[in-house]
């Protein structure tokens, strides 16, 4: 069963939203992702500012915007450097709205959102899905929407029923994510050593345990792509792969232990209908299978599992891709198999012809 919020406030009674900056070493970005949240005006009740022991002058920004903005915006300084994880516990500490949303400081809020994320508040609901726009190093808005609009995002208690199910639902990044606070004092506090970076991951598998999702087609914030994320592509492509086989596994656990709590069900198998899962055990395997963690698995058997999934999972345009992609990656020669999953993982690297192909295909079909 379900748990439910004990006092929630009611749609229309001065719902009030807190948005709390998660920031290290983003001096850089922080004028302008305070900037954008400041903009909503009243529609944002406080701004907090968790700062990771940032080593440039983040706290310098920080101090200057809390001194010209008292009482709307206010630096939370972690004592050591402790990873996202830790900077959810503080923000959400801090957080005194009736809705939390957790932005990162290299992210910013699109004019109009916050008003529109009080909007659709229901007092019922564990946590909001929003679409984000990408945007480069400029902060210029580009035509592309993450997630894809072909991917359609998980509604009501169907996000509990695939966690338990099969360990993953569809969903979004940190930016793109708001809870009502009741389900923040439930499942908080973030394991912080396992959840270093990737926080998010947390509070995703552990969310929407206690009640339905909503989700929107709305974009709120814009999706910043740089080199400097920790999850960036350009980083070794093997071992980003590995430490998301290890994160998954920290994400069934929490998936267990919730559900352990709230006597819900969850399948012994996570993971093995988890396409995003098997796909970074290929990368694995496809470029250090010296090095790949788990043992018994085999390139064919993990493509001949991906397939069918993301067949099921992809609409139009991504699902043909997709089929085409794994096909060649099965009968590929290995030097191919590198290639290929180069091409697939790095968009810079495919050939101007199938980028602006690409694009074509974004701004014709949204997708």
């Amino acid at each position: 069963m379900q748990p439910s919020p004990e006092t929630p406030p009611a749609p229309g009674a001065g719902v009030a939203l807190s948005v709390v900056i998660n920031n290290y070493n983003y001096a850089r970005y922080l004028p302008e992702t305070i900037g954008s949240v400041l903009a909503q005006g009243e529609e944002v009740a406080e701004i907090l500012v968790v700062d990771d022991c940032s080593t440039d002058n983040s706290r310098d920004v920080i101090d200057e915007f809390a001194q010209r903005f008292p009482g709307r915006v206010r630096g939370v300084y972690q004592p050591v450097n402790s990873g996202q994880g830790a900077a959810f516990n503080a923000g959400h500490a801090a957080a005194r709205g009736d809705m939390v949303m957790f932005l990162d400081a290299d992210d910013f809020m699109l004019p109009g959102a916050a008003a529109k994320i009080r909007a659709n508040y229901e007092p019922e609901v564990t946590l909001y899905h929003y679409r984000m726009r990408y945007t480069d190093e400029t902060s210029k808005l580009g035509d592309g929407v993450f997630p894809p609009l072909s991917e359609r995002l998980a509604d009501g208690l169907e996000a509990s029923e695939k966690l338990r199910s099969v360990g993953r639902y569809p969903s979004t990044i940190t930016s793109g994510l708001v809870f009502n606070r009741w389900v923040l004092d439930r499942m908080m506090p973030v394991d912080a050593e396992a959840f270093r970076y990737g926080g998010d991951g947390y509070v995703v598998a552990a969310g929407p345990l206690y009640g339905p999702v909503r989700s929107f087609e709305t974009e709120t914030c814009a999706y910043r792509l740089h080199g400097g994320q920790h999850t960036s592509r350009r980083a070794a492509q093997a071992k980003l792969a590995r430490w998301r086989i290890d994160h998954d596994h920290q994400r069934y656990r929490v998936i267990r232990e919730h559900s352990a709590r709230l006597g819900l069900p969850v399948a012994v198998d996570l993971g093995t209908r988890d396409d995003g899962h098997l796909f970074e055990r290929i990368v694995s395997l496809v470029f250090e299978p010296e090095a790949h963690p788990i043992e018994g698995d085999t390139l064919g058997r993990l493509i001949r599992d991906i397939k069918p999934l993301e067949a099921a999972n992809r609409r139009g345009l991504r699902r043909a891709f997709s089929g085409v992609f794994w096909t060649a990656m099965q009968v590929a020669p290995r030097p191919l198999k590198l290639q290929l999953m180069r091409l697939r993982l790095d968009p810079n690297s495919r050939p101007a012809w199938v980028r602006k192909l690409a694009r074509t295909v974004r701004r014709r079909f949204r997708v």
